[in-house]
This record gives structure tokens, sequence and C-alpha cells, in this order.
């Protein structure tokens, strides 16, 4: 069993938070970590609200995360992201923000009871190729704890990380059965 944190947003003050006039059904179907294509290139964003352009920042009302330059780059120590990320367009705003997006993925294996705090989250992989990955069926962006020190390491903003845990069928079954 190995330990990993999940990337959150901290929800700093005045964070900036964008919105598009695509419709939501159709930046759902692309904004998932692991999925191949990338959002047409005719979708623009604007800022909802907001004026801090941190490292991490989100799509306005439903959550899915935008990345900085900055971040991008520390990732680019550890991960090949030429195919990994894409800049959007928002409107107003000097920064580069990407999606990221065709990165590994990963199963979760008790979605339903880490959902209500009955257990911490557990995910199914056999070894790590990418200390960046994703979870099956969610927006999930995980990191090992070694990506996660370099991000804080570099001072990136807007960020926050909640504890995982990575293991086989057979170890969560362990667990279970031990707790």
């Amino acid at each position: 069993m190995k330990t990993v944190f999940n990337i959150h947003n901290a929800f700093k003050q005045s964070q900036l938070e964008i919105s598009s006039n695509t419709s939501y059904d159709l930046l759902y179907e692309y904004l998932v970590p692991y999925k191949k294509d990338m959002l047409p290139e005719d979708v623009f964003f604007e800022v909802a609200t907001g004026k801090k352009s941190y490292d991490l920042i989100r799509l306005f009302q439903s959550g899915e995360f935008f990345f900085s330059q900055r971040f991008i780059d520390v990732l680019a120590h550890y991960v090949d992201m030429s195919d990994k990320c894409y800049p959007i367009k928002i409107k107003g705003i000097e920064e580069q923000y990407y999606v990221i997006y065709n990165i590994e993925e990963s199963s979760y294996l008790n979605k339903e009871k880490s959902m209500f705090d009955e257990e911490p989250p557990f995910y199914c992989k056999n070894n790590i190729r990418n200390p960046l990955f994703a979870i099956s069926n969610t927006r999930h962006f995980v990191v090992t704890d070694k990506l996660k020190n370099e991000i804080i390491n570099n001072k990136l903003t807007n960020i926050e990380f909640t504890e995982s845990f990575l293991c086989t069928r057979e170890e969560y079954k362990e667990w279970r059965k031990s707790h």
C-alpha cells in the first residue's frame, strides 16, 4: 500500500473562476483528466468571479480545474507534458492556463464508502509509472508524495492535498478485514 494525494482547490479569497458560453454538457464531456480529446478550438472562457490568478483556478459553479504555466513547468520535471496539456483561451487575463488531459487512469476501489467518510479513498494500481494520474469516473487528479512535495517547495498557490492510498484489490480486502 502506498500513500498518494488528491489535488484540491484551496478556495483562496478572490480566486479567479472562469465560465464559458459553451454548454456545460460539452465542457463536462471534455474536461476529464484521463480523456484523450481536447476541447474544440472555438471554446472560449471569461472571468466569472474573482481577480487573483493563482496556480490552480476552476470552472465557476462546477469545479473543473485549470492549471498555470508555473504548475505545468513543475509537472514537466516529472512527466512529459507535451501530450498531457493544452492552453485555453480566457478573455480579459494575460496569464496562460491549461487543461490537463490524457493522463494515466486508475480505478476507485471504495468510492461509495469514501464519499461519506466511512473509509479513506483507496485506488487500485500495482505500480506508478507517472507521479500524476487520474481516477476513473471522477475528475480527481492524484500525485505521489514526491510530486506533492515539489508542488509545495515551488510554492504553487491555491492547492490543497488530501491523503489517499494506492493498493491492489487484495491489499484493500485485507485492510477492510483489519478495520
